[in-house]
C-alpha cells in the first residue's frame, strides 16, 4: 500500500460490556498500542455509563492494520463491501462497522448494531477515482 492513510476506530462500551475484553482484543487482533487509545467516559440514556474508545493511527501502522484487517476478513463480508464500496466511501472516508462481539472471539465480521466503527481516510484529489483509488490501495477485489 503505497498512499499515506489514516484510520480511526471508535467503539461504544456499555457498562454490560466487558472494556478490557474489547481493548485487548482490539490490540491484540490488530497489533495497536494501548497506550494510543482515548478513553472518554459519558453518560448515556437513563444516566447509564457509557465509555468512548477511540484510536487514531496513521502512516505504518494505519498500512498494516488495513492489511490485517481485509486479510482477516471473511471472503463474504470482503464481497459485501467491494459491491458497496461506493455507497461506504463519504467526504470522511470508507466507514466500515465490525462486531463487537465477534471481535473478541478474534474474528472481523461486518455488523452494524452495536458495532465497533472504522474509517479508513485515503487522501484522493479527483472524485471521480475514489473508488478506484479505495481498490488499488487497500487491495479490495472487484
Amino acid at each position: 500500500m503505497q498512499k499515506q492513510i489514516e484510520v480511526k476506530i471508535q467503539v461504544i462500551i456499555h457498562a454490560t460490556d466487558d472494556f478490557e475484553k474489547i481493548k485487548n482484543s482490539l490490540v491484540n487482533v490488530f497489533s495497536l498500542n494501548p497506550d494510543n487509545f482515548k478513553i472518554q467516559n459519558l453518560t448515556g440514556h437513563f444516566e447509564n455509563p457509557i465509555t468512548m474508545l477511540t484510536i487514531a493511527i496513521k502512516k505504518n501502522t494505519a498500512n498494516e492494520f488495513a492489511s490485517t484487517f481485509f486479510e482477516k476478513m471473511k471472503k463474504s463480508d470482503l464481497r459485501i463491501i467491494s459491491e458497496t464500496l461506493e455507497e461506504k466511501i463519504t467526504n470522511t472516508g470508507l466507514k466500515i462497522k465490525i462486531s463487537k462481539q465477534k471481535i473478541i472471539l478474534g474474528k472481523i465480521i461486518l455488523d452494524d448494531k452495536d458495532a465497533i466503527k472504522i474509517t479508513i481516510m485515503i487522501p484522493v484529489y479527483v472524485k471521480k477515482n475514489l473508488a478506484k483509488i479505495y481498490r488499488q490501495t487497500l487491495k479490495i477485489p472487484e
